[in-house]
């Protein structure tokens, strides 16, 4: 090292030219922080000019020392200048997209080459295992140099012309002249000692190994796809082909990439062409990545026979890409979510609270006529519900209607389709989930919305748990998040991150953003007040689990992957001889004898979608399952046999009771359970045993006046004719939303569920829900073309400064009137007094 520290002090160029190495990659560094650049080559120009002053001084210097015979130069002049040209041919990428934005291994291997072949140039200062390591790195970056130069070999004809321009397409010859130069390099070491030559060649095949494992595992992967689909197209299942696929394949980065490839990944084209061509598709909003494996493969394989509908939806199913698949109507690559406000207020008494999120939106892109949509995926606590949206047009706040589904979607589309102005949408999903979009987010101001969200806290043991709604959408990883924390009353044993400080009644912080976090207290005694609207009080009470006589007739197991082969042997022993079913394409009876193989053939299922249409009896059965978080959800099914066969099955009110060992349901078990198809319980499998031995099962409590948020221990019911208002108006907004989730499930996939008594049930609990949107348009007009009236006998946008005293309907014309005859009054004693 001593040696190398005094030659750079000897060779002025040298060490300059690693300095501005230094600086023109923090420079890409910094430039792209924000995933791309679109600066219109301005990000560039910073890294092109580094290159090109770099490369004029080697001139200078060589033509002093040498004339013109460049050859005589030194190497490491050259491969300092080919490095510099390396980062700006990687900068300007950015602008010409030529290969999309590299895998984060390929990122490492590029710098890990670039660093090797600076300490490579000086080889004879080197010496030892640190030599031949070197020398092994050299031989895996060769082959990268070697694989950039042939996936660009189809641009090499036309940057020779374009050469006779300001030399930009010289960035195109970079990884073939340093290809060339490693080559030279390694020669040249080689002639003093062999074992570097042979260390270098172990450096340069040990990768191509490793990609044969890959293409050996990813064929193997396709070929299984394949069998899969075939022969549910064999068994003619009523379950879709990518439904099949996703429940049998490895969740593994192959797989993933298999079903990436075009969507993600670039693929070569099948077209012909060798590598251009395959750009991936604009229909998954993720960063679009280049990775050599995928190139590789895609080139040497066929595509599974899945279309790309049927990828995106395995997916979302298998890999959480739920967000990612949300339709655009524009492009939002270029918006940052760079603020986050958080007020919550918290209601122990009542075991509920609300939030208010506000996020400010800015567009990157340095054209002012780049118009994008932001699409955020809110995950919101189990039982919550969106209670209020608003939108900041022309630096004013509006507030929300609450409309249709229908009517919301056909707006919002309209609008930003053809007419680009502005509206927000809020819409209910599966799975605890909303989407909000805001369009349109220019570059001229930041666009800024709200969301309320109204949740119930979760009871554990006897502490209340707070959850944060947290989202997908625009990049938060630099938003400032301010936090403030306030309470119905004073709080017992609160339990909050330690960044809050404690202002008078509230609790405040500023920090970076970050997802997820929890507050905790004592539960308190539930409050007795009520909140009342429309001659009707709601009030809470604690939700104590009651238990029926309960003997089932037959037991139906619902196993997959999540189970264990101890778990599904100590449920079928504890059914003492009760008939036990089990479901892969047909109902099947477990016995001992079967049992091993069953769990065999059930177990790798990464899921399973028991179809409640094949239990008999069901008021007498019982469906015991276990579940992870990957699976369809229910809407992602309609259209499939399955789907169908539901929704005849549940025209009839049935009481299916289901047992869940543990606490987790698979999405599809989880909406079915929200809609109120089950009788729900769950704990452990001994837990289970002892309700077996008993004969018991939970009793369901719920009926047209009373709703249970079972995880908060909670039971809300409704009650006329009563007038007390202390209670805040959230109870009423959560009622509504579990009451119309109870009364649209028998018809979830025909839609009949959009009825007019549940459209009024949304409007005045003031929710969103599967039959109701919330909207902010530009205009009044706006609201009128699209029929949105303004809500009425509604609750309204929740509000912070809402204590839930809502005046009824007929209170509003006593004040009205009230204010009138006092006006009146003080009107004529004014008249009255003698003027002096």
């Amino acid at each position: 090292m001593k040696n190398i520290s005094t030659y750079l002090h000897e060779d002025k160029l040298t060490t300059a030219g690693l300095g501005l190495i230094a600086f023109s990659a923090i420079l890409f560094v910094l430039t792209g922080m924000y995933g791309h650049s679109n600066s219109e080559l301005g990000a560039f120009a910073g890294n092109y000019l580094i290159s090109i002053g770099f490369l004029l001084a080697l001139w200078v210097v060589t033509i002093q020392k040498h004339g013109w015979r460049y050859s005589l130069g030194k190497a490491e002049h050259t491969v300092v200048m080919l490095v510099l040209w390396f980062i700006s041919a990687f900068a300007l990428n950015r602008e010409m997209n030529v290969f999309d934005d590299s895998t984060d291994w390929l990122s490492i291997w590029i710098v890990a080459s670039s660093i090797t072949l600076l300490l490579a140039m000086r080889y004879n200062r080197l010496s030892g295992i640190p030599k031949y390591f070197i020398f092994f790195l050299l031989g895996g970056a060769l082959l990268l140099f070697t694989y950039y130069a042939f996936y660009l070999l189809p641009l090499y004809l036309l940057s020779v012309i374009g050469i006779l321009a300001i030399g930009i397409s010289l960035h195109t010859f970079v990884p073939l002249y340093m290809g060339i130069l490693t080559v030279v390099i390694i020669i040249r070491a080689s002639r003093a000692d062999k074992a570097v030559l042979y260390t270098a060649i172990a450096g340069f095949v040990l990768p191509l190994i490793a990609a044969g494992v890959f293409l050996f595992c990813w064929n193997q992967q396709n070929k299984q796809i394949n069998l899969i689909i075939n022969q549910n197209t064999l068994n003619e299942g009523k379950l879709p082909a990518w439904v099949a696929v996703s429940r049998a394949i490895d969740r593994s980065p192959v797989a993933e990439r298999i079903l990436k490839a075009g969507l993600v990944y670039h693929e070569v084209s099948s077209t012909g062409n060798f590598f251009f061509g395959g750009m991936p598709s604009q229909s998954f909003d993720e960063r679009k990545q280049h990775d050599p494996l995928v190139v590789l493969a895609t080139l040497f394989f066929e595509k599974p026979n899945l279309d790309e509908t049927e990828r995106i939806n395995i997916l979302k199913a298998m890999y959480n890409s739920r967000h990612q698949a949300q339709d655009r109507l524009w492009s939002g690559d270029m918006l940052q979510t760079i603020s986050v406000i958080s007020n919550v207020k918290l209601y122990p008494e009542y075991r509920l609270a609300y939030t208010e999120k506000t996020l400010s939106i800015r567009n990157n892109s340095q054209s002012k006529w780049s118009n994008q949509e932001a699409i955020y995926t809110f995950h919101l606590p189990e039982g919550s519900v969106i209670s209020s949206l608003s939108l900041w047009i022309n630096g004013k706040e509006e507030k929300s209607r609450l409309t249709t589904k229908a009517k919301a979607d056909s707006a919002y589309k309209t609008i930003v389709g053809v007419e680009r102005h502005d509206p927000s949408v809020v819409h209910w999903q599966e799975g605890n989930t909303i989407s909000v979009r805001v369009f349109p987010c220019g570059t001229e101001e930041n666009r800024k919305f709200r969301i309320g969200i109204t949740s119930p806290l979760r009871l554990e043991g006897k502490r209340l748990v707070y959850e944060n709604a947290w989202f997908d959408g625009p990049f938060a990883t630099s938003a400032l998040e301010t936090l403030q924390l306030s309470f119905s009353g004073k709080p017992i044993n609160l339990d909050l991150p330690a960044i809050f400080k404690q202002k008078g009644d509230t609790y405040t912080a500023d920090r970076p953003y970050e997802p997820g976090w929890k507050i905790s207290c004592d539960a308190p005694p539930l409050a007795n007040t009520a909140f009342a609207f429309a001659d009707t009080a709601y009030r809470v009470s604690d939700y104590q689990q009651q238990y029926e006589n309960f003997a089932p007739s037959a037991v139906y197991l619902d196993v997959n992957r999540a189970w264990t082969a101890a778990e599904f042997k100590a449920v079928y022993t504890s059914l003492h001889g009760l008939p036990v079913y089990v479901y892969y394409d047909k109902l099947i009876k477990v016995t001992d004898g079967n049992l091993g193989g069953l769990y065999e053939t059930l177990g790798s299922q990464n899921f399973s979608l028991f179809p409640l249409n094949e239990i008999r009896m069901p008021e007498s059965a019982l469906l015991i399952t276990k579940g992870g978080d990957a699976s369809p959800n229910l809407g992602d099914l309609e259209g499939s046999g399955l789907a169908a066969d539901l929704t005849n099955y549940l025209k009839t009110p049935k009481h299916i009771r289901l047992y869940n060992i543990g606490s987790e349901l698979t999405p599809y078990l989880k909406a079915l359970k929200e809609l109120r198809v089950f009788g729900y319980a769950d704990g452990t499998t001994e837990e289970l045993s002892a309700l077996l031995n008993k004969h018991q099962f939970v009793r369901n409590q719920e009926n047209d006046s009373t709703v249970v948020i079972d995880n908060a221990g909670l039971i809300i019911q409704k009650a006329p004719g009563q007038k007390t208002t202390e209670a805040p108006d959230h109870l009423l907004r959560l009622f509504a939303y579990n009451d119309i989730m109870k009364k649209v499930g028998a018809d979830y996939f025909r839609h009949d569920y959009v009825q007019p008594q549940t459209i009024a049930e949304a409007e005045q609990g003031y929710i969103v829900s599967p039959v109701s949107s919330m909207i902010v348009l530009e205009t009044a007009k706006d609201y009128e073309r699209f029929g949105i009236d303004e809500n009425k006998n509604s609750l309204k946008n929740a509000s912070m400064k809402s204590s839930g005293a809502v005046p009824e309907p007929q209170e509003w014309m006593l004040i009205i009137l009230a204010a009138i005859i006092v006006g009146t009054f003080i009107y004529k004693r004014k008249k009255a007094v003698p003027q002096w």
